[in-house]
């Protein structure tokens, strides 16, 4: 039994040795793959993160109407926060507010405080903005005219970018999976024919259909993970290289770490299960001997 596991890793390795040029190019096209994959799902991972890190530049306003009392601005309050989509309100008092203002400009004491009670919204999810605004602009202790103010159009813009940075790195990385996994059928199945003679002593000597077979599935299995692994290098590299340039910028940004411990694991099982699915593909053709 142990000989024959070790007569079928054997073969394994032995024909990834006699194809070296289409190994390679399995083995750098699923790499690609798989960082053009990785690199867009790191990309939008650390814009996310660091969107998350800026609440204040996606809050909302909310004001409220002249002459609602204390205890409808709670319901207010407590009514928004029911949203899901909301992550915290806070309720900034008129007379607070213009205190601030008259503490800083001695000037301001004389005149009428011109502000209303407002509400400061942040919310969880950047694409839920309007209809968040949309369900608090309807309520009625809220200035029906424009008593909901927010950043409207950036985060759109942010959203959007998100979107598509999701899209584009799904059908890249897509594409070239399609071609990386062409690339490994084809070199097995290279392997396959060239191989028809010996294949067919195996069979004749009673080889199972298992013993011919495994050895190509072994071959699918190492291109697959050493690609995840180039393809977690590579990502590496330009993590720190990226990082090192905003750092550059601005070296008091704070950029959250990527688990690449996590990333490597995932990446390399990712290309093995890959591997082995392109190569049973190919294996699973009938064996033409003649």
């Amino acid at each position: 039994m142990l000989d024959r596991i070790e007569f079928v890793v054997s073969e394994g390795f032995v024909a990834l040795r006699r194809n070296l040029l289409m190994t390679f190019a399995a083995i750098t096209t699923v790499a690609v793959s798989l960082f053009l994959l990785g690199g867009f799902l790191y990309v939008f991972q650390q814009a996310t993160a660091y969107a998350a890190t800026l609440p204040g530049k996606f809050e909302m306003r909310v004001f409220i109407r002249d002459g609602t009392r204390f205890t409808q601005i709670k319901s207010t309050v407590d009514a928004i926060r029911e949203n899901s989509g909301v992550k915290e309100v806070i309720y900034i008092p008129r007379k607070a507010m213009w205190a601030k203002d008259q503490a800083r400009f001695p000037l301001y004491k004389d005149f009428e405080n011109p502000y209303p009670d407002a509400l400061k919204v942040i919310v969880r999810d950047l694409s839920q903005g309007d209809s968040i605004a949309k369900s608090i602009q309807k309520m009625p202790t809220v200035e029906p005219l424009n008593g909901v103010k927010y950043l409207a159009e950036e985060q759109r813009l942010i959203d959007q970018l998100l979107r598509m940075l999701r899209w584009l790195g799904g059908a890249l990385g897509g594409l070239l999976l399609l071609i990386g996994g062409i690339l490994i059928y084809n070199a097995i199945r290279l392997t396959v024919m060239s191989r028809r003679l010996e294949l067919r002593i195996m069979s004749l000597v009673g080889a199972s259909s298992a013993t011919i077979r495994i050895p190509f599935i072994i071959e699918g299995l190492v291109q697959g993970t050493i690609g995840g692994a180039f393809a977690t290098v590579l990502l590496v590299i330009a993590d720190t290289a990226i990082t090192s340039f905003i750092r550059g910028l601005n070296a008091s940004a704070v950029l959250p770490v990527f688990p690449w411990e996590t990333g490597l694991v995932l990446l390399c099982i990712t290309g093995a299960v890959y591997g082995v699915f392109c190569s049973t593909l190919a294996v699973r053709r009938p064996i033409q001997f003649r």
